[in-house]
């Protein structure tokens, strides 16, 4: 009887460990696709969100450095970083300090004459 209990609590725990995995790629599976990103950064974008943005981009052949970065109580305060696709376009932007209004848009969308690649706060729309 233990060790049903023990087996339906893993299989429980595993399950919900795959629900939040899944629902974590899948918001960033809309935000970095091949020839598409939508990525927002802000004060509040963590080391972690960052880390998984350079891997994401990298896994569909787009260059993500960054460097500079600075937080303060959990804040993003500072960061310079430049990407770069596989026809090598190249954007670059450095933010020396960042407050609760610094909107950080990454986007790349439309082909040919159509094509939109920016990065920065005019990026938005």
């Amino acid at each position: 009887m233990k060790y049903i209990a023990l087996v339906f609590s893993m299989v429980i725990l595993t399950l919900g460990m795959n629900s939040s995995a899944h629902a974590q790629s899948n918001a960033t599976s809309e935000t970095v696709q091949p020839g598409f990103l939508n990525v927002h950064v802000t004060q509040n974008t963590t080391r972690e969100e960052l880390a998984q943005l350079q891997k994401d981009m990298s896994a569909i052949n787009i260059g993500f450095r960054y460097d500079m970065i600075n937080w303060v109580d959990g804040k993003l305060q500072s960061i310079r970083f430049g990407l770069i696709l596989q026809d090598k376009t190249m954007v670059r932007n450095a933010y020396d300090s960042m407050d609760a209004d610094t909107d950080i848009w990454i986007r790349l969308e439309g082909t040919g004459d159509e094509r939109v690649f920016c990065a920065g706060s005019q990026c938005a729309d």
